[in-house]
């Protein structure tokens, strides 16, 4: 069965209708969209439901209380996950936010498992006025996610993982970066 997800993040000054990366192949298509405040969020979601995609997934900087309007604005016809952190990410992903309130210059990668995905062709780098940038990549599966985890590790300081297998596609990532840095991984409710 082909796919066609959508991942939505937050990034300053970002248009919610062009697509900050496409991963497209026989395996179905997946789309990263930004938005400039959680509130754009909303609207994007109800229009990407009418445009017929099957599954979104929210950064997890949006946390529960947007999750649950996304939730809501897809009146039921679409699963949306959101990314959040297990019990070993707790205090570094406490910390990174600090960071982040505090104004610091951080670093993020957003590693996306999707089929056939090329993670050489698949990524896209954003690199922010301020400092700092988000690193898109598309993998193929579980295993190249934890290796290209392992290797971005170092340069850091927050992950998060879409497409993936939930709780057993984020072990390896989390074995690979040994808790070195928060991992956080799509949740969503069945």
């Amino acid at each position: 069965m082909s796919r066609d997800s959508v991942i939505v993040y937050e990034e300053a000054g970002a248009d919610p209708l062009a697509d900050v990366m496409t991963i497209e192949n026989g395996h179905g298509r997946t789309r990263v969209r930004a938005v400039a405040e959680p509130g754009q969020m909303v609207e994007l979601v109800t229009r990407l439901v009418g445009e017929g995609v099957d599954r979104i997934e929210l950064c997890g900087a949006f946390g529960a209380v947007w999750h649950a309007a996304a939730r809501r604005a897809t009146g039921g016809k679409v699963p949306v996950g959101a990314v959040y952190y297990g019990f070993e990410s707790l205090t570094s992903v406490a910390s990174y936010k600090a960071r982040f309130e505090a104004g610091e210059t951080l670093s993020e990668a957003f590693v996306i498992v999707h089929e056939g995905a090329d993670p050489e062709a698949d990524r896209v780098v954003r690199e922010r006025d301020a400092g700092g940038r988000t690193t898109l990549i598309g993998v193929p599966d579980a295993e190249a996610a934890a290796e290209a985890a392992g290797k971005m590790a170092g340069e850091l300081h927050l992950i998060e993982l879409y497409g993936g297998e939930g709780p057993e596609g984020a072990e390896p990532v989390i074995r690979a970066v040994r808790e070195s840095v928060p991992v956080g991984v799509t949740a969503y409710r069945r």
